[in-house]
């Protein structure tokens, strides 16, 4: 039983020397570089480097190779994403720790069957054509949570209609107005619309809506009410 332990061991202490020597690497070509994790990708030669960004690299064990973009693994069934499977762990990680109190929510009528989370901006054409339908998705048991995501940046008119809507007495009556095309009424308060936004960039979200399944999956765009209750239904999230 001691030989077995000494080995396991032995192979923690290799894999920790190879994680100093990855993260030595990368910082010595920019020392700005900011790595969240280094984990060996298992039955496989490379490590994933994640960065505080978000994004993935792969490497050898002393960091001398690169390769930027997604792993796939070949087996009988097909491809299968490596890359994307970790992607989506991290949403399900980051989701799990997004405070329900700072988003805007409507709740499912009845039971609830999924949630699903929107990564909105109050301006954006699309975002508004899902609002109008956001009541089909209430009578089907789907439970909508708003996150910011104003385009524009921190301090831009459309992230000031969200903090405008946030601090509202009545969050939804406002973001439903506001969707309309109407200016909410101007207020201010202790609010998460940088931070939710922030969040949304370490997500790779660029453009608006974007929604995140139970999951983990990442959907970017707009799409009918019908076929995301389809896919909710298909996926059991």
């Amino acid at each position: 039983m001691r030989w077995i332990l000494s080995i396991v061991a032995l192979v923690s202490v290799a894999a920790i020397a190879d994680q100093v020597q990855i993260e030595k690497a990368i910082t010595g070509i920019n020392p700005l570089i900011q790595i969240e994790s280094v984990k060996a990708v298992d039955d496989t030669p490379f490590f994933e480097v994640t960065l505080k960004t978000g994004e993935r690299i792969y490497t050898d064990a002393k960091g001398s190779h690169f390769v930027a973009g997604d792993l796939y693994r070949v087996g009988i069934g097909g491809l299968k994403n490596l890359t994307d499977i970790g992607r989506r762990a991290d949403r399900q990680e980051l989701l799990a720790q997004l405070d329900e109190s700072k988003l805007v929510i409507f709740s499912a009528k009845g039971e609830v069957k999924h949630r699903l989370l929107v990564f909105t901006d109050i301006d954006c054409g699309y975002c508004r054509r899902m609002h109008s339908e956001i009541e089909q998705l209430r009578e089907n048991g789907v439970e909508v949570r708003y996150a910011a995501f104003p385009r524009a940046g921190v301090g831009s008119d459309s992230y000031n209609k969200y903090v405008s809507v946030y601090c509202a007495n009545d969050r939804n009556a406002t973001m439903t107005l506001a969707k309309a095309g109407e200016t909410p009424e101007a207020a201010t308060c202790d609010n998460p619309v940088a931070e939710q936004y922030q969040l949304g960039q370490k997500l790779g979200i660029t453009g608006t809506p974007t929604l995140i399944f139970e999951s983990g999956d990442m959907q970017p765009g707009y799409a009918p009410w019908n076929e995301l209750l389809k896919r909710m239904n298909q996926q059991g999230s």
